[in-house]
């Protein structure tokens, strides 16, 4: 059949104004926006091949979705216009050549933020005061939510010495990660719909027709532009520093500069930092910072010419879930997970995805053949959010037998996880000894899966002890293993002899024991005799143990076979003592320390664990509280907040000096 571009361009403007109004209208988006730019983009190469078929109701003609009828339209003093996005430094660097070129210049500033992942708002003040919000909406109309924005705490109802007349300050109003948590919690246990992410928490928080409910979200607000008004500012950076006088929240990160270089530099570090962020940010704003070249540059139909998304590729994805498979962990715990179409998702092809657990299938109502939604944020496993379209026919029912060893399955009333009950269940085994040698516990490194699943198969493992007991015949006898690569694993199995107990204690795999647990317990009870001794009562009056983990605790010291597998590996000579902590090297003591950037001598785990045998806490996040960052090679937004808060610097060596 003949391709016909009118009605292709038709087809692709229904598909692109249903995918705008689930998002805008409906928060309630089933493609990623990787996906959506991909179609839209699509649409927008056909028009400007055959502009003789573009129409002034096209979607790339216009901003967003449609003013809603539950509010009161609001016509917009300056459009509100959206960013064209970027996805590569290729596509941002000819963003910075075409502005130059359109400037005859290359030394003007500019200033690039987080993109917040929220829901645009425009706040107009009279003289001073608050006297109305509004959406965003088509671009040029949206609509009256003044009542719920009131609501918002850090939205400012007053601002000191405003000036006269109106004065437009426009922004995102967003949740914070761990607030949607929260929330979500108790829209389950009220039986409501959840949540599948923070912009659509937010969008769906600021669209209730009762404000009093609004007021129960823990919404927030960033100010990010400038709308309409007269203002004593030149720049957007000047702009931004008014906000923050007059008591608006601003982004806090944030970079100014006139060096393209600069700008691709701080993307490709903020990739890391921005998952330690308290709320979601998908990308980066870049904008010329001088508001007089701003208006020479100008906009096209849709986005300032000034202004570029530099997104991070996709958080989200959507494709079809093939089948659930039953996984067994190391617990007997049986976790259902999608396996799905290859996707592409946040720079990696995703195959397999988590489903938590059957409540979770439950809740989610999902089914085989559905189509899906996935996420996968910073090197979180991939996880199922929601259905996008509900395709399938096979309910997904917990397994009547283990998949591994095809022993009975059990599930304890009023618990959540279904378990595998045979201890001899080589999935457990697997997982087992995949913990043990993992980097927060003895770090054997080189005994991955792969060695794993070898050692398995030729009952040349059977227990933690026997990987002491493994050979150099042994490892050269696997694929693949040759003089060097067997006598390293072999180095890395005896260097793990030496780990403290608290490593151990974790590696162990006692039920609700995890490393910070271990090593709490490992300090109180320096040796593994004292530890095996330890009674209930002795056990939870430690701080941060209680009764749930003394009572496991117990439970693993009473356990004839849990006993029988320490003196074995006590006769192959581990470690069974926790070092004292080095109080010479008091400077530490107390003190918090953040690891930042690529260490040469150490991984960053292993730093920050050499640091609290120092008496050091340690952190993911700088503060005014961070008694030192410790930075290597690449280090990022850390390193600079640290500067910006005087906190001082330490170069790895530094570091290692001090510990001397």
């Amino acid at each position: 059949m003949d391709f016909n571009p009118k009605e292709e361009i038709e087809r692709l403007k229904k598909l692109v104004n249903y995918h705008n109004n689930l998002y805008y209208n409906l928060d309630n988006p089933i493609l990623s926006d990787t996906q959506y730019d991909e179609l839209y983009n699509q649409l927008k190469t056909l028009e400007e091949r055959f502009p003789q078929f573009r129409t002034k109701n096209s979607p790339t003609q216009r901003v967003g979705g449609t003013v809603s009828s539950t509010f009161a339209p609001v016509p917009h003093a300056v459009p509100m216009m959206s960013l064209d996005n970027s996805y590569s430094p290729a596509e941002v660097s000819e963003w910075y050549a075409r502005t130059a070129k359109l400037l005859a210049r290359t030394d003007f500033d500019m200033v690039v933020e987080a993109k917040i992942d929220g829901i645009s708002c425009s706040l107009l003040y009279t003289n001073g005061k608050l006297v109305r919000a509004s959406s965003r909406g088509d671009g040029k109309t949206g609509e009256d939510i003044t009542q719920n924005v009131l609501t918002v705490q850090d939205i400012p109802h007053q601002i000191p010495n405003a000036p006269l007349g109106d004065l437009e300050v426009r922004g995102e109003i967003y949740l914070d990660k761990q607030d949607l948590e929260i929330l979500n919690q108790k829209q389950q246990q009220a039986g409501e719909n959840i949540f599948a992410n923070t912009r659509n928490a937010a969008a769906g928080s600021l669209r209730q027709k009762d404000a009093a409910i609004t007021a129960t979200r823990p919404l927030k607000f960033f100010a990010h532009s400038f709308g309409a008004g007269h203002i004593q500012a030149d720049t957007f950076s000047g702009f931004i520093r008014l906000c923050q006088s007059w008591g608006f929240a601003v982004s806090p990160v944030r970079l100014q500069t006139a060096a393209l270089a600069d700008v691709l530099q701080f993307y490709k570090q903020f990739d890391t930092d921005r998952h330690n962020l308290p709320f979601d940010v998908d990308g980066l704003v870049v904008k010329v910072d001088s508001f007089s070249l701003q208006r020479i540059l100008g906009n096209t139909a849709k986005s300032p010419r000034w202004a570029i998304a530099f997104k991070y590729p996709a958080q989200q994805a959507t494709t079809t879930l093939k089948n659930v498979l039953f996984s067994v962990g190391r617990s007997g715990i049986i976790t259902p997970v999608a396996e799905l179409e290859p996707v592409p998702c946040a720079g990696v092809i995703i195959s397999n995805a988590t489903l938590h657990n059957f409540d979770e299938v439950k809740r989610l109502g999902v089914r085989v053949g559905d189509k899906v939604i996935i996420e996968r944020a910073g090197e979180v496993i991939p996880k199922v959010v929601k259905v996008a379209q509900a395709l399938g026919q096979h309910e997904v029912l917990p397994p009547a037998e283990c998949p591994s060893c095809h022993s009975r399955v059990y599930k304890e009333e009023g618990e959540v996880g279904y378990y595998c009950i045979n201890p001899a269940c080589p999935a457990q085994l697997r997982a087992r000894l995949l913990h043990f040698a993992s980097r927060g516990a003895m770090d054997i490194d080189g005994l991955g899966e792969n060695i794993v699943d070898q050692l398995l198969s030729r009952q040349f493992v059977k227990n933690f002890a026997d990987i002491y007991r493994l050979s150099f015949l042994h490892l050269l006898s696997l694929d693949n293993f040759k003089d060097k690569k067997a006598q390293n694993l072999l180095d890395a199995i005896e260097a793990s002899k030496h780990r403290p107990l608290a490593r151990l204690l974790f590696a162990l795999g006692i039920a609700f024991v995890g490393a910070k647990t271990a090593e709490l317990l490992a300090d109180r009870f320096r040796t593994m005799d004292a530890f095996l001794q330890a009674g209930p009562e002795e056990l939870q009056a430690i701080p941060e143990v209680g009764e749930t983990v003394s009572q496991s605790v117990y439970d693993f010291t009473h356990d004839p076979k849990a006993l029988e597998l320490v003196e074995d590996l006590r006769r192959e000579g581990l470690n069974f003592t926790q070092p004292q902590k080095q109080l010479s090297a008091n400077i530490f003591e107390g003190k918090t320390l953040v690891f930042t950037g690529e260490l040469t001598t150490m991984t960053r785990t292993q730093a920050e664990l050499k640091a609290k045998e120092y008496g050091a806490k340690t952190s993911g996040s700088v503060s005014k509280k961070t008694a030192y960052v410790v930075a290597g090679a690449e280090a990022g937004s850390k390193l600079k907040k640290a500067q910006e808060l005087g906190v001082p610097v330490l170069t790895e060596q530094q570091f290692l000096d001090m510990l001397k």
